[in-house]
């Protein structure tokens, strides 16, 4: 190479470098895969405050509501980005669920993990004035007969559904005869609950804790990993039971392939930070959020192994092949 070539690549690299060294240079976006009003979308709209409340980010971000194709319209939005690294997506685990169930060709891989930023946990829900005292109860009716009891969900397949189905598994019911129904949301979810028909449900804690709190309900598990405080004080969870599994309802940030490494440990270092920060605190506090706090590398890493998982399941259930 030339004298001349040399210097015009050094040129080029040193540019790149100056220009990453500046981000960002613009308003960010950040894309929700849902509607205004959602898990996601407030997930996006807490991040941006936070950031901009802990003085570690001075661009203006702003919101973009795709919702739709059960979240794969806003992958293939997200994906028409590539190397946008002024481009942020905020998605569940249909990253990568969505592909195995054949409703999209784009997965995990089309896209750049940054970090899992917080979770929900799930729980099983029963009437106050409901015979079975524990899930232990439960699990021994089921696993004696598959059919003796009815759930409810939200969705199927789902974290809610998998958070009947995996302890059903471990316990040694057999979990492809069991009785779950899915129904459209929460609320009707809960109607089900208190109507009698369906005897147990499987639902996010938010969901829930109005109707625990007036007396109506009782919470008989979580599948948090470990013993929780506040509103989940004194709920099992599923490895305190020997059960050896936890669900995270996890949301997560993500970028368009092709986003540089430069841009990646930019988030990696302003987020660590943020984590950390009271802005942030107050944000747990005020949507009864988690920490479930992880940077690019180990939200890579967890996320290929719940895949596995995943995939595993939806085959053995049949959504998939």
């Amino acid at each position: 190479m030339t004298r001349t070539a040399l210097l015009i690549l050094a040129s080029s690299l040193l540019a790149c470098a100056c220009a990453h060294a500046a981000y960002p240079t613009r308003r960010i976006e950040i894309v929700a895969a849902g509607a205004a009003g959602g898990g996601l979308d407030a997930a996006g709209r807490a991040l941006d405050r936070a950031l901009h409340d802990a003085k570690l980010i001075d661009q203006p971000m702003f919101i973009t509501n795709i919702q739709g194709a059960a979240g794969d319209a806003a992958k293939n939005y997200v994906h028409q980005k590539k190397g946008d690294a002024h481009v942020l997506y905020a998605e569940s685990n249909r990253i990568f669920q969505n592909k195995i169930l054949g409703t999209t060709l784009l997965g995990v891989d089309d896209f750049v993990p940054l970090a899992r930023l917080v979770t929900e946990y799930l729980v099983w829900v029963v009437r106050a004035d409901a015979p079975q005292r524990s899930a232990k109860d439960i699990l021994d009716q089921v696993k004696g007969d598959p059919a003796s009891v009815a759930f409810g969900v939200g969705s199927t397949p789902s974290n809610d559904y998998f958070n009947i189905v995996r302890p059903a598994l471990q316990y040694g019911a057999d979990y492809k005869k069991l009785r779950i129904a899915s129904f459209r949301s929460g609320g009707n979810l809960m109607i089900q609950l208190l109507g009698g028909h369906v005897q147990v449900i499987s639902t996010t804690a938010s969901e829930a804790l109005e109707q625990v709190k007036s007396g109506k309900a009782r919470l008989i598990a979580t599948s948090a990993p470990s013993p929780q405080g506040g509103d989940l004080k004194g709920v099992p969870h599923w490895r305190g039971m020997g059960i050896d599994m936890h669900i995270l309802h996890w949301r997560g940030l993500f970028a368009p392939a092709g986003t540089p490494r430069e841009v990646v440990a930019f988030w990696d270092e302003r987020l660590g930070k943020l984590m950390k920060s009271e802005a942030w605190k107050k944000v747990l506090e005020q949507y009864g959020w988690a920490d479930a706090f992880a940077d690019s590398a180990q939200f890579k890493r967890e996320l290929e192994a719940e895949r596995a998982v995943t995939a595993k399941l939806l085959r053995e259930l049949g959504f998939a092949k």
